[in-house]
This record gives C-alpha cells, sequence and structure tokens, in this order.
C-alpha cells in the first residue's frame, strides 16, 4: 500500500537532494523506501516523506514539521546532538518537553513528548541554551 507521503521544501542548492536525504536517513532514523522514491516515518508504516524543491523566486518562510515521541526525549535529543545537531529551542513546560532545529534546507523540525522518563537516564537540562519553564 502507497503511504501518505508528505512533500517537505527544499532548496535549490547543489548536493541538497543528498543533504536532505542524508539528515532525515542518518540523524532522524527514516527508511528509504527505493521502489516508491521516498523514506519511510519510523513507527508509522503508512507516513513517508519526500522533498521537492521550491519554486523558483517563491519567498520562502521554511516549512514547520513537528513530531512526539512517547517516551525517552532526552536520549533521543543526545542521539541528534552527537549527529550535529544545533538546537534553536530546547525545553521543559510543565506539560511536555519541547525541541526545535532546523533541516539542511531550512525547515523547522519539533519534536515534543509528554513523558519526562529516560530509560537511559539522560538529562538535558545542563545544556546550553535548556530553558527550563516551570
Amino acid at each position: 500500500m502507497k503511504p501518505l507521503t508528505i512533500h517537505i521544501p527544499m532548496l535549490r542548492k547543489k548536493d541538497m537532494p543528498e543533504q536532505m536525504n542524508t539528515f532525515y536517513e542518518d540523524v532522524l532514523g527514516y527508511e528509504r523506501d527505493a521502489e516508491l522514491g521516498v523514506l519511510r516515518v519510523p513507527g508509522h508504516a503508512n507516513l513517508a516523506v519526500c522533498f521537492k524543491y521550491a519554486d523558483r523566486g517563491e519567498k520562502r518562510s521554511g516549512a514547520l514539521y513537528e513530531f512526539s515521541l512517547e517516551k525517552n526525549f532526552p536520549s533521543f535529543c543526545a542521539r541528534l546532538k552527537d549527529k550535529g545537531v544545533a538546537f534553536d529551542m530546547l525545553a521543559r513546560t510543565p506539560g511536555f518537553y519541547f525541541a526545535r532545529f532546523l533541516d539542511p534546507s531550512g525547515n523547522f523540525i519539533e519534536v515534543i513528548s509528554e513523558n519526562f522518563e529516560d530509560e537511559a537516564g539522560v538529562d538535558v537540562s545542563g545544556w546550553s541554551g535548556y530553558q527550563d519553564m516551570d
């Protein structure tokens, strides 16, 4: 069955398709479906992403792509940081964790989690830029 596919805009720059695919596969853990030419979203068999060049001359403000994690938000963020991701925002609010960063084309990606537990015991509260909004 063909998955529901989200088209994510990308900049018209040399090697951008490779940069986007590498980021979403190697950093975020998406799986390539070579037959359909999409990247499948982990944990969602019927959801995928693909990248499309933004129209020339179109004023871009960047897309916003948000997803949630059921658990281990700090470990997920640590893995991203180890792969070179720089967080625009990383916070703990009264109801959830929140992280925001950019993909290679300047699209915002937001990750949220209502679960504050981390099986590996990772603590992000000492990271530069971390905010506790209690």
